[in-house]
C-alpha cells in the first residue's frame, strides 16, 4: 500500500517543495544511502531524504550531513500514510528529519520556531503549504499526529544491520 499511496502523493498537483518534500529524481547518490533505495522526497537542504527500502512499508530518513554512523538512516514512520500524518502535524518534513537528535522540548521549540517565521514572501508560500496540507488531507482523509514519540520509539529499537550500501560506505 505504501508504494500505491506515494505514486498517489506524487501525482496530487501542490507544491512539494512547500512541505519540504520535493521530488527526488537526482541520480547522484550519498555514501550513507542504501543501494536498494526507492526515493521519496528529499527536503532540499544539506542532502537530506527520505526513502523506501525493498520490502519495507517503513519511510527512513537519510542524514548525510549530520548524521553518524548507526544513524544516517532512521525509520521515521510506519509506512507512508503515517509519515503523511506526521507531515501534516509538522506543516513541512524536515522537523521529522531532526527528530533524532532533539529532545522534547527542542522539537516543540522548532515547531513553534517554524510557525512564527515570516520573510518578505511568506504570504504567498504559506499559501501553498496550506494548499498542499490540504490536498494530502482530502486525498488520504488523514489527520494530523505528533510524531515525536513514535519516532523516539521506531529508532530507539531499529538495527542498522538491515541496511546495505556500496562499498563507499565503508571508506
Amino acid at each position: 500500500m505504501t508504494r500505491e499511496d506515494l505514486a498517489r502523493f506524487r501525482g496530487l498537483d501542490i507544491d512539494f517543495e512547500a512541505i519540504g518534500l520535493m521530488e527526488d529524481n537526482d541520480p547522484a547518490r550519498y555514501f550513507c544511502d542504501p543501494v536498494d533505495l526507492e526515493p521519496v522526497g528529499r527536503i532540499g537542504c544539506d542532502g537530506v531524504h527520505f526513502i523506501l527500502l525493498p520490502g519495507d512499508e517503513r519511510v527512513f530518513c537519510v542524514d548525510p550531513a549530520m548524521g553518524e554512523e548507526g544513524k544516517y538512516v532512521l525509520p521515521v514512520a510506519g509506512d507512508f500514510r503515517e509519515f503523511l500524518s506526521f507531515v501534516l502535524f509538522c506543516r513541512d518534513a524536515n522537523p521529522i528529519s531532526q527528530i533524532w537528535w532533539m529532545d522534547e522540548a527542542r522539537f516543540r521549540q522548532l515547531l513553534r520556531e517554524d510557525a512564527e517565521n515570516t520573510w518578505p514572501g511568506s504570504d504567498e508560500y504559506f499559501a501553498r503549504t496550506e494548499a498542499a496540507l490540504a490536498a494530502i488531507t482530502e486525498t488520504f482523509g488523514l489527520a494530523p499526529a505528533d510524531p515525536f514519540e513514535r519516532v523516539k520509539d521506531m529508532q530507539a529499537g531499529f538495527d542498522p544491520s538491515i541496511l546495505h550500501f556500496s562499498d563507499e560506505y565503508y571508506l
